[in-house]
């Protein structure tokens, strides 16, 4: 990812529902958050658009902004999850469903009690919640469960995988080693028979050199 202070940019497109969601994690607050949000969903917004396209095959675009840190002073002070679209001021009409945009605060999820809603759940489990907390909210949501299991796995298949490589590099440098050796071998005795002024067809036959090796080799002495 270009942003540093991004974590996490996940892009799902559902094409039954004409839509585009664009999940982002944010680790620091570097300012402007919600100016950020809304460049990067013009950009993508603009970018659906095809030559020779008409308006009405934009698909509807979701951000989802998951902060760790506090973007908004609710007036509910429990409250950590806001959805903004555009409305009309006086009668709160809807400009448009194309804009949807939803922030999610970390710091404020934990501090909720644990009765959490499937949301919340995967909220934590992005967070990297441990311990106790994690076993509670993965027996709530079974796909929580797998997916630590599928984590755990890949995990364990990346150190196997490691493991494979260290093996495979210390074998490769073993026959290295011996097939440098051997050529030096042979490079000696090339040099010994040359010295004593042996043909090259027969140093070549004897050394399994070649006989551009072995004019190199002769050049050098």
């Amino acid at each position: 990812m270009a942003d540093k202070s991004s974590v996490l940019d996940i892009q799902v497109r559902r094409s039954k529902l004409h839509e585009k969601m664009n999940i982002e994690m944010q680790r620091r607050d570097e300012g402007n958050i919600e100016r950020r949000i809304l460049y990067y969903w013009g950009k993508s917004f603009g970018g659906e658009l095809k030559s020779g396209q008409n308006y009405s095959e934009l698909p509807r675009q979701i951000s989802i902004v998951i902060a760790d840190f506090d973007v908004f002073n609710w007036k509910d002070s429990t409250k950590f999850h806001g959805i903004f679209n555009v409305n009309e001021r006086e009668e709160g009409l809807l400009f448009s469903d194309a804009l949807e945009i939803h922030v999610l605060e970390l710091p404020k999820l934990r501090k909720q009690p644990f009765e959490l809603n499937a949301l919340e759940c995967w909220l934590l489990y992005l967070d990297n919640m441990e311990g106790e907390i994690m076993e509670r909210i993965a027996a709530q949501e079974p796909m929580i469960r797998r997916a630590m299991t599928v984590e755990e796995a890949f995990m364990k298949s990346e150190s196997e995988r490691y493991l494979y490589e260290l093996r495979e590099k210390g074998r490769n440098d073993y026959y290295n080693a011996i097939s440098t050796a051997e050529k030096r071998g042979k490079l000696e005795i090339a040099r010994a028979m040359l010295a004593k002024n042996m043909s090259l067809e027969l140093t070549a036959e004897i050394t399994g050199l070649s006989l551009e090796e072995l004019k190199t080799l002769q050049k050098g002495q």
